[in-house]
């Protein structure tokens, strides 16, 4: 955050970045009868049924339907709304309808980025159940959690993604944000239910981190990230009568990998972590094994040892560089495991290396299998948000 004080009176816009990078964007409205108000450069002022945005040597070029091409000067910002209004605006947008304004610039490579900005409200009907997931009424309770964790982390991460154009990523960097046929009826009641209310620690919003599945166990968040501790972000056992998220299909997990799979995954992915590989290549497998845990029992320093060095991994980079056995693509379910190698019984060569784990994701806050299990014990909101973030307060900020 830029300043340690909080004072907001009215609920506020957000803007999401959708995509960047972009050669072409396209946008429609939902009804030839409902055309798009465009704004925005030497467009001016206008009106359409679609319009269609493109890179012409380096320069943003706007095509509205009967209207010569408009170019685009690198400053510009194209603003696109139904009629009505940004509150009441839907557009068409690769095939989908979404709710806010939308915006399209030439973003810090070159290219082009769309953003949506919309209030925040509105933005949380197309978080809460991407992240949630689907709900019955005895997770309301947990739905509601959801809403108010993803409200703090929208207010503490504001502006998060500044040089991007935009406040947050509307993909897993940040909160996943969906169209409107992602919002679910359930998931948009537990939002209004808890209009503006935010989880605040000393005055300010919390940063209210969660992921899927923490295997039974919180983690402190320096575990996850290269940062100080947070007093409401300390680990602790999530149990009731057994842990609360022991339903999940993820609670606990098993990945194997061949030798040469699991050297080319390290080969692959450490040094975009910043991690030396051994001069000369890795060589091959000799062991792999974990030199310190963090306080909830996740890696924290793992060494792979080959025949020409060793690689020093550590805990917050685990994840992303051994990767899932079979499926490089994936980054590794969590770092809340154990981990061997397998070998030849007559020569005690490596063959594979496996790792027994618990949990998906850092393991950093509310744990949401953990909370729909505490809804469904019939424990409420306020309840779960206590015990995932514990000291922080609840507040109707608007």
């Amino acid at each position: 955050p830029a300043s340690a004080t909080f004072d907001l009176r009215d609920e506020p816009t957000i803007a999401v970045g959708l995509a960047w990078d972009q050669q072409e964007v396209r946008l429609a409205a939902l009804a030839r009868d409902e055309p798009l108000e465009i704004a925005g450069g030497a467009a001016g002022k206008r009106h359409a049924t679609a319009l269609r945005v493109t890179l012409e040597d380096g320069r943003a070029v706007c095509e509205i339907q009967g209207v010569h091409p408009i170019p685009l000067d690198p400053g510009d910002t194209l603003r696109v709304q139904a009629r009505g209004g940004p509150r009441d605006s839907t557009l068409r947008w690769k095939g989908s309808a979404w709710r806010g304004t939308f915006t399209i610039f030439m973003g810090p490579r070159g290219r082009l980025t769309v953003s949506d900005r919309l209030p925040l409200e509105t933005y949380l009907r197309g978080v809460v159940p991407g992240e949630i997931g689907a709900l019955d009424e005895s997770q309301i309770e947990a739905g509601k959690a959801q809403a108010i964790a993803a409200r703090s982390y929208t207010l503490f991460y504001r502006g998060r993604r500044t040089t991007e154009g935009f406040d947050l990523y509307g993909t897993v960097e940040d909160q996943v944000y969906g169209p409107v046929s992602s919002e679910r009826p359930l998931a948009s009641t537990c939002v209004e239910s808890t209009h503006g209310t935010v989880a605040l620690s000393n005055g300010y919003p919390i940063r209210a981190n969660y992921c899927s599945t923490c295997g039974g166990i919180t983690a402190d968040v320096e575990e996850a990230w290269p940062v100080d501790p947070v007093p409401y972000l300390a680990s602790h056992a999530d149990r009731g009568a057994a842990d609360w998220c022991a339903a999940s299909p993820q609670y606990r997990w098993r990945e194997e990998w061949s030798a040469s799979e699991f050297l080319s995954d390290v080969a692959r992915f450490a040094p975009d972590e910043g991690i030396a590989l051994p001069a000369g290549g890795l060589g091959d497998l000799l062991d792999v094994r974990v030199d310190a845990r963090s306080r909830s029992g996740r890696v924290w320093r793992l060494t792979v040892v080959t025949s020409r060095g060793e690689v020093a991994v550590p805990g917050y980079s685990v994840r992303r560089v051994l990767r899932r056995g079979g499926n490089s693509s994936a980054i590794l379910r969590s770092n809340l495991f154990k981990i061997a190698v397998r070998r030849d019984g007559a020569t005690l060569v490596a063959q594979a290396v496996v790792a027994s784990g618990a949990g998906f994701g850092h393991g950093v806050g509310l744990c949401q299998t953990g909370a729909l299990g505490m809804a469904r014990a019939g424990e409420s909101a306020s309840a779960i948000l206590h015990h995932y973030y514990p000291g922080a307060e609840l507040e109707r900020r608007y």
